[in-house]
């Protein structure tokens, strides 16, 4: 008995097809492209926030050149914390670029976490405040200051710490201090500080916005290219990851198997050693082969 007798004829040469292309099992790496775009392809959910876009990551799920250093974002319990987990990240608006945070309570003490880092010129030049935001001066390591009691909040035990959100009277006591910093806050929590109705713990619970500015229209142009948007560590800038390589803002137009017709993407495909098929994660042609090393085929 033959495999005509129990199928139609119009049916044979599709089932062989099909049988072969199973007896290769489903490829795991995909040929000529450059790990980089292949990593970066893949989207993450953190909770309310949804998928995170470039240039945002996540931490422990991405690597990191898929985002811009300063964006890097801890996704806990379907939470997501930034800027070493100091700030609790509440929305995330790609299309306004607005990014709204609060203070974190550092679940060790149950208290805010105290700020130990300064405003660089790097986030002065991503992040810009809404008028609705101000800047106060945080003192560390003080020693007691008798007419800023009403300023103090215990960080840690060594010395006093005080938000002071009068900046002249922050500076008589600068120089008394181990260390200084700027810290944005609301203008209403400031305020409250300043006429003694908010104490220091209750101003900084609450949220505010920042808007960023990392290169957006550099990584539309990359996207409809084809590219991925990403970051060059070594460089310290934004790149376009392709699939042949990384570019600096575009894809090229010899970029991998792009633009070159599906017959000639499916014969060099095959003459290399791979399965030719879709890629459903990005929608395009994709050449599949069986090993990679590093990235490469």
């Amino acid at each position: 008995m033959h495999l005509k007798d129990f199928f139609p004829s119009s049916l044979v040469i599709p089932l062989f097809i099909s049988i072969s292309i199973l007896s290769h099992a489903f490829p795991k790496y995909v040929c000529a492209i450059d790990f980089r775009y292949a990593a970066c392809n893949s989207s993450v959910k953190c909770g309310r926030l949804g998928n995170i876009q470039y240039p945002f990551w996540v931490n422990g799920s991405q690597p990191q050149y898929c985002g811009h250093p300063s964006f890097m974002l801890d996704c806990q319990n379907d939470e997501a914390f930034w800027f070493k987990k100091y700030f609790h990240v509440l929305d995330l608006d790609n299309t306004t670029r607005t990014l709204k945070i609060a203070r974190f309570n550092d679940p060790l003490t149950g208290r805010i976490a105290c700020p130990y880092f300064n405003i660089t010129q790097d986030w002065i030049s991503i992040f810009s405040h809404t008028s609705n935001v101000t800047m106060i001066r945080v003192l560390h390591d003080c020693p007691p200051i008798k007419n800023m009691s009403s300023y103090e909040y215990h960080c840690n035990n060594q010395g006093h710490s005080y938000f002071v959100a009068n900046e002249s009277l922050a500076k008589k006591y600068i120089s008394s201090c181990g260390y200084n910093l700027l810290l944005p806050v609301p203008r209403s929590a400031a305020e409250g500080l300043r006429n003694r109705s908010l104490r220091v713990g209750e101003a900084l619970l609450k949220e505010y916005e920042l808007k960023w500015t990392a290169n957006e229209t550099q990584c539309e142009d990359c996207k409809k290219s084809g590219g991925r948007c990403g970051y060059d560590l070594n460089l310290n800038t934004p790149s376009c990851f392709c699939r042949d390589k990384p570019h600096q803002q575009t894809c090229s137009s010899s970029n991998g198997l792009m633009n070159r017709s599906l017959k000639t993407q499916c014969k060099e495909c095959i003459e290399s050693g791979g399965r030719y098929g879709h890629d459903w994660n990005s929608n395009t042609p994709s050449c599949f082969c069986r090993h990679k090393s590093d990235g490469q085929t």
